[in-house]
């Protein structure tokens, strides 16, 4: 959805041109001063220059407030009142949700201990989502701009064609209260109407197996088959379905139908494979791996693992690892090899660095479940891991390659010894060319061993505890960009309307606990980091950040069970403009709350939350 129409790059290019975009040095700390006269003159320096710095964040705040009045309020109103709704519009007066079908609201009651001598165990299934006539019918890629089609995946360095999968795992902590899913598509995003399709597929599963949560999130690629319909066809959408009642959804079905099926057989898979063993739990630092792009600056820099090693012999263990971070290393081939031709786009699809570290901890003999984390507007980092090699091929894929490579290897070496690491990356076959470029620093200056410096951690047992319980509930799309894309069905959001014209959906929040160690936040949308973590960037909410509320340790799994965009302090909230940032002392342009339900969103998804933790721990 990002920067896909004319008008609104219009207007973001207007905005900057008017707004303030100087750069302020920062405060020596350590001067010196030759006289009482200087230090007198000095203070008045700082105290004009910070006069002058809180006028132009406030005059960047007028402004943002402007850019949200004319494009939410005017312009895509206008477009609003204009166009009208599909007849998939549901009346929000006569909506039931205790009715609507497909809801798992997990357990009703939480355990602080095992059930006596009980232990965990865990099956892990995986499938591919491909549609059956992918390769002889082009699909739209769910990236940045629409309209581009392909029909052919890259092949990985071992010459397999990438594949886009869903994945699952099934936990059960032996306690009787009922067995959990968590499915993690290869996908941009997945709407919670979508999900309940793959839920309903799994209805007949889930009794059989007491099954009492199923809860379906995205790696979040920018590489996939689009699965947010705005990507396909917006315009043709649009106009079937003000002149006809037949609804033409903008994300392909059979797309949809292939992501219900390939769940279901991985859930299936998992079932038919659980194990009990031990869990075991460990999180690193990889704060060089990701970076915040935009102001204000809040991540978490961890990675977070879960190990299970089965109790039966021969039976394959496997890894769940979540952090947040865009997998979008792959997505900015959009340069034309020839600079005399028009600008190219890249038309292949791909997992990103998914795929490739699940390569190498598939090749150390794990199954692998990557869940995305507080994903905010975190990117990769480290230089897209291309370590100043020249000789590497020139594309962006290729930079998802070596990054995946080296996540992998990371999660793998977490808590073993250099020694242990040298052995395993010998093991699966050197992926990263240790043995090529480490040896030769006067030819490759820059390059990196990803095991010397990395910090070995302490790996925890879990025990055997699982809690989980979701709330349900609609929330107003009051960002009337995603408005019209829902009501006109490009979107795949369940979509009411009130008798005063106002559009809302249906989304869910939850809240996880994997023994003493994992404590999580489910969210719907890209949690804003400073929501989480607190910061300048909380000031003005009207709750407190989820760990001060909460006085835990939590973690945030964003795109659980929906997609809806960012999730921004409504304080910040800004469609086109700019967010001053404290580390550079800079303002960075900010267009991402375009691809949000809007600024309830924020206040109703936490406030939800709130009250789940509250009903259970409180």
């Amino acid at each position: 959805m990002k920067k896909t129409t004319a008008a609104i790059i219009a207007v973001l290019l207007c905005l900057c041109i008017i707004m303030p975009t100087t750069a302020f040095a920062q405060t020596d700390n350590q001067a010196s001063y030759s006289s009482v006269e200087e230090y007198v003159a000095s203070a008045q320096n700082e105290e004009e220059a910070d006069s002058n710095l809180n006028a132009k964040i406030a005059g960047a705040k007028f402004l943002n407030k402007l850019s949200n009045f004319f494009i939410n309020s005017v312009l895509a109103n206008v477009l609003n009142a204009i166009i009208p709704d599909s007849a998939a519009v549901a009346d929000y007066e006569e909506f039931d949700i205790n009715k609507y079908d497909n809801f798992y609201a997990g357990m009703d009651e939480f355990i602080d201990e095992p059930q006596g001598d009980k232990v965990w165990s865990l099956g892990y299934g995986k499938a591919s989502v491909l549609p059956a006539d992918f390769g002889t019918k082009k699909y739209a890629k769910g990236a940045y701009i629409p309209y581009i089609f392909g029909d052919s995946m890259y092949k990985d360095e071992d010459g397999q064609d990438e594949d886009l999968m869903v994945r699952a795992v099934v936990m059960d902590d032996g306690s009787g209260r009922g067995k959990v899913v968590f499915l993690s598509l290869d996908a941009m995003g997945f709407a919670n109407a979508d999900v309940r399709a793959v839920r309903a597929a799994l209805k007949d599963i889930a009794k059989k197996h007491n099954i009492v949560s199923i809860n379906l999130s995205c790696t979040h690629i920018h590489t996939g088959i689009d699965s947010q319909g705005v990507w396909t066809d917006p315009i043709g959408c649009i106009v079937n379905n003000i002149f006809s009642d037949n609804v033409k959804y903008g994300v392909e079905r059979s797309f949809i139908d292939a992501v219900v099926k390939g769940s279901k057989k991985a859930v299936e898979e998992a079932l038919a494979e659980m194990t009990e063993g031990k869990l075991y739990y460990s999180k690193i630092d990889v704060g060089e791996y990701v970076h915040d792009r935009t102001a204000p600056i809040a991540l978490d820099p961890y990675l977070y693992k879960l190990e299970f090693l089965p109790s039966v012999e021969n039976a394959t263990p496997t890894i769940i690892a979540t952090y947040g971070c865009h997998p979008e290393s792959a997505s900015y081939d959009w340069a034309s090899a020839d600079p005399e031709k028009t600008l190219s786009f890249d038309t292949k699809f791909s997992p990103d660095f998914i795929w490739h570290a699940e390569k190498v901890i598939n090749a150390a003999g794990y199954n692998f479940i990557f869940i995305q984390g507080n994903v905010s507007t975190v990117t990769s980092g480290r230089g897209l891991t291309g370590d100043g090699i020249d000789d590497f091929p020139g594309n962006a894929h290729y930079t998802a390659v070596r990054y995946g490579y080296e996540i992998g290897y990371i999660i793998l070496g977490m808590s073993m010894t250099e020694e242990e690491r040298i052995a395993l990356n010998e093991a699966t076959g050197d992926r990263l060319g240790v043995a090529t470029y480490a040896n030769k620093p006067d030819e490759y200056p820059h390059y990196t061993v990803w095991y010397e410096g990395l910090e070995t951690v302490e790996s925890v047992e879990v025990k055997p505890v699982l809690n989980i319980k979701l709330k349900q509930f609609t929330v107003r799309i009051d960002n009337n960009i995603i408005t019209l894309l829902g009501k006109t069905s490009v979107a795949d959001n369940f979509v009411l309307k009130d008798d005063n014209g106002r559009h809302y959906t249906v989304t869910e929040v939850g809240y996880l606990e994997i023994g003493d160690n994992m404590k999580v936040y489910m969210s719907p949308g890209e949690t804003f980091g400073e929501l989480f973590l607190g910061g300048s960037g909380a000031e003005g909410f009207e709750y407190k950040p989820i760990r001060e509320y909460t006085g835990e340790d939590i973690i945030v799994m964003d795109l659980m069970n929906d997609a809806a965009g960012y999730v921004a302090n409504p304080a910040n909230y800004v469609l086109a403009g700019l967010q001053y940032n404290e580390n550079s002392g800079e303002f960075d342009s900010d267009t991402w709350c375009l691809i949000s339900y809007g600024k309830g969103a924020a206040p109703a998804f936490i406030g939800s939350f709130y009250d789940i933790y509250d009903s259970v721990r409180k």
